[in-house]
């Protein structure tokens, strides 16, 4: 039997489904978690809602990776397969700076620590002349000559000025020493002055016993000049490396080590230990940022832990911490409660210098705080982005699913057949029971 073209069967579930999706729109109307629902659409979009949660989800995408990446930074700076990290990074020190003092002129190749005993400085040859009253007048002319076979100055000085009135003995001495100034190549002049008496001071410009000079001819009022105050002498120290003491002698007090890439400046009698080691305090700045940034992503991973499994994992897995405790404790570490980290520098420098191998090997050997941080992050790195927000496709997808106005909505544009008697029953009874 036909009905306008159609069977009775079709007529009929045509017409109850219609019936359904009209009683279901009248109850719904009613129901006050749908009219909240509607409500709430109408002032935030279905599409709105899931771009903003696109949004957070791929913002936290973005911060995990830049907090992963820099905790590998962080570590890397102390790692020692790192040739630019602190731990390769040697600096050069002394320790007693009275003795002697140490810089770099080219970066050091290798660790190492050289004894400097010094027993003698190097000297330049210094005269000095007889003090004479400089405000009197002078008695004689200045004819004679400074320096050796390699260089010398012959310097002439009358007594008399151009007006025939005569010179003071300070005035003589100044014009002395500036034609030795001005023609000398290894000998400076100077004129000391103190209580109203001048003398004249020549000195040489190099040390080291090859580096002496002689005065002679009419001293006038440099009369003593010719004697030697200060003889010109070379350094002579020893060096102690690796139980071996070696004996040296320089015309100079400026001295090299390790193929003149560390400079030592010889400044006094005495013992100093130069060294060409890791600078404790950059180590120890590193050790800082390596905590700050381990911080950091603990406290990223906890806040953010439910987005996705590959949070939790790395969760997990930074949470497992960088060490023992023993080991940690050598180099300043200790653990909070909340599994975050606490670094005290005074700790740090006071096993540094007490045992220095271990501290370091700590750090940066095999296995040590510096090679876990940076695995730990690199593992971080390596984790499927779907993994890190999976609890929120998850959570959106199930919000979408369970809004009334929702689903009400995904039946009806199926038109009166989507909403024959079972969906409409089912619909009833999760929305208005």
């Amino acid at each position: 039997m036909a009905i306008n073209g159609m069977n009775s069967y079709m007529g009929y579930y045509n017409y109850q489904a219609s019936i359904n999706n009209f009683r279901l729109t009248q109850a719904l109307a009613n129901n006050k978690r749908f009219t909240e629902a509607v409500s709430s659409v109408s002032r935030v979009s279905s599409n709105s809602y899931r771009n903003t949660s696109l949004t957070s989800s791929m913002a936290f995408v973005k911060d995990y990776s830049s907090s992963m990446s820099d905790l590998m930074s962080s570590a890397n700076e102390l790692k020692s397969s790192n040739q630019s990290s602190v731990m390769n990074d040697l600096s050069v020190t002394s320790s007693n700076t009275s003795v002697a003092v140490a810089s770099e002129k080219l970066p050091a190749r290798y660790k190492q620590s050289v004894e400097f005993d010094v027993q003698q400085l190097a000297s330049a040859q210094v005269n000095v002349s007889e003090g004479v009253k400089a405000s009197a007048k002078a008695d004689s002319d200045m004819n004679f000559t400074v320096g050796n076979a390699a260089s010398s100055v012959n310097v002439q000085v009358s007594a008399l000025n151009s007006n025939g009135s005569a010179k003071t003995n300070a005035q003589m001495l100044k014009e002395a020493a500036s034609q030795i100034n001005k023609q000398s190549s290894n000998v400076k002049a100077s004129v000391v002055q103190k209580d109203g008496v001048a003398s004249l001071q020549l000195e040489g410009k190099y040390t080291g016993a090859a580096n002496t000079f002689s005065v002679s001819g009419t001293l006038g009022a440099a009369s003593g000049a010719d004697t030697v105050k200060t003889e010109a002498a070379n350094s002579k120290y020893s060096m102690t490396t690796g139980g071996v003491t070696t004996q040296h002698e320089s015309f100079s007090n400026n001295v090299s080590l390790d193929s003149t890439r560390i400079g030592v400046e010889l400044k006094g009698v005495g013992k100093a230990t130069i060294k060409a080691d890791v600078d404790s305090d950059k180590v120890a700045g590193a050790l800082e940022d390596l905590v700050k940034s381990y911080n950091s992503s603990l406290k990223l991973l906890n806040d953010n832990y439910d987005r996705g499994t590959g949070v939790d994992k790395q969760l997990r897995n930074l949470v497992a911490g960088l060490g023992s405790e023993q080991s940690l404790k050598q180099v300043g570490i200790t653990v909070n409660k909340d599994a975050t980290l606490k670094f005290d520098k005074s700790v740090f420098d006071k096993n540094m210098k007490d045992n220095p191998s271990l501290t370091k090997s700590i750090i940066s050997g095999p296995g040590g705080i510096a090679d876990k941080a940076f695995n730990k992050g690199a593992s971080g790195m390596s984790v499927r982005s779907s993994s890190l927000i999976n609890g929120d496709l998850t959570g959106a997808q199930a919000d979408s699913i369970t809004n009334p106005y929702n689903a009400f909505s995904s039946f009806s544009k199926s038109s009166a057949y989507a909403m024959n008697n079972y969906y409409a029953v089912g619909m009833m009874l999760n929305y208005l029971v």
